[in-house]
């Protein structure tokens, strides 16, 4: 019904996040994300303990009273991948306002699904990052080998409030589920006992903020893609959340979107981070989703950043170090397995293989590391006794060489 008329906005909603089924599945979806408490220091094990079922059915007393109240959501800051001694900020609801924010995504999701693009693949249904990096590769193997590197400084903080709630209001009539969503954004964050409330952003970690960052962002999208798919000139826009290339056939055709998408961003008041944002060309590469692309010799190729190479050695070296030396090897590799695969299941396509064998043996060398301070023996004795078969075929080492499999056009 929504696809069909995109001009509907639907006024009764608010009903539909009040029930009980609804409610259990964003209770759900939730539980199966994990996370920290909020400022109410109320876990998801706490959740659980109190009892789901009587948890579950006071907030559906609360939301069908309208006595719900949006709490501030509390500040960290975790590391940035591979930028050492860089953080990044990240508020955290509590449980409960997690699950009310997982609930009415539920509902208002599919509204604006049917009328997102095409070349959209960040938090999105049915839709990966391997997608959006596949249509990277069919447009360059077409000739798009011109590039527009985009780069929004801090999309997640800059994003204006009263301009998210008109394209919000183009689609949701309820005014309680409007309500619901500006309260969410002026609740603010805790940090060190005092709460501040910004006039711009929605908190990285709040579960309805990437929908909201899509709602800003397709924006954008639409004048670059329509819902069936066809590009608009000049240039052919892939998008993964804030994360964008313009992929174009010619010079002139790259710098005429790079001006024009800058004119959408002012429109849009977002800032645009001009240290990092280019036209660049596929023979100099640029980077993606933490993949590089270059073409060389006539060929393209696609394989891990060095930034993700430092991030997964930096993760291993934690990992490993953080195992006293009286701890089996065993249980060392038990706990280093999962996080290798992770992320060689993410970066196995393309050209990684090289990679690969670079990560493998840095492992390698960690795990030796702690091998002979463990043992208090040399480095030479190290390395033998524990070598690339003792390790990866009797130790059961996770090991990524081999793993790399096939990326449509390459």
């Amino acid at each position: 019904m929504a696809k069909s008329q995109p001009e509907r906005r639907l006024t009764l909603l608010y009903d539909k996040i009040c029930r009980i089924d609804i409610l259990e599945e964003a209770w759900r979806g939730v539980r199966s994300n994990g996370g920290a408490a909020g400022i109410d220091c109320m876990s998801i094990e706490a959740v659980r303990d109190y009892g789901e079922e009587r948890f579950l059915q006071e907030l559906q007393q609360e939301l069908r009273a309208e006595s719900y109240r949006v709490s501030p959501a509390r500040r960290v800051y975790i590391p940035k991948s591979g930028q050492p001694g860089r953080t990044r900020p990240l508020g955290i609801p509590t449980v409960k306002d997690r699950v009310v924010q997982m609930a009415v995504k539920f509902v208002i999701e599919p509204l604006f699904e049917a009328d997102f693009c095409p070349c959209s693949y960040g938090f999105r249904p049915k839709r990966t990052p391997r997608m959006a990096l596949g249509a990277i590769t069919k447009r360059l193997q077409a000739g798009s080998t011109y590039v527009v590197d985009v780069d929004l400084k801090s999309y997640f903080d800059t994003i204006d409030h009263d301009l998210l709630m008109d394209l919000v209001g183009r689609r949701v009539g309820d005014v309680r589920i409007l309500r619901l969503i500006r309260a969410w954004l002026k609740a603010g964050v805790m940090e060190e006992g005092k709460v501040r409330h910004p006039n711009r952003g929605s908190p990285q970690g709040g579960v309805i903020s990437p929908v909201l960052s899509n709602i800003v962002l397709h924006e954008v999208d639409r004048q670059w893609c329509t819902r069936d798919g066809q590009a608009n000139p000049p240039a052919h826009l892939v998008r993964y959340a804030d994360d964008m290339v313009l992929l174009a056939n010619t010079a002139d055709a790259a710098q005429q979107a790079w001006e024009r998408l800058q004119q959408q961003f002012a429109q849009l008041r977002l800032v645009v981070n001009e240290e990092k944002s280019r036209v660049t060309t596929l023979d100099d590469g640029f980077a993606f989703l933490g993949f590089e692309f270059r073409r060389r010799r006539g060929r393209i190729y696609l394989w891990p950043r060095m930034k993700a190479r430092k991030s997964i050695m930096g993760r291993v070296r934690q990992k490993v170090r953080s195992f006293r030396s009286s701890e089996p090897l065993a249980v060392v590799i038990r706990a280093l397995n999962p996080v290798l695969w992770g992320w060689c299941t993410y970066f196995r396509i393309g050209h990684s293989n090289r990679t690969f064998h670079k990560i493998d043996w840095a492992v390698r060398q960690e795990i030796q590391l702690w091998l002979r301070r463990k043992h208090r023996c040399s480095w030479r004795h190290a390395q033998t006794c524990w070598n690339y078969h003792v390790l990866h075929a009797s130790c059961r080492l996770y090991r990524m060489v081999g793993k790399v499999s096939h990326l449509e056009g390459l």
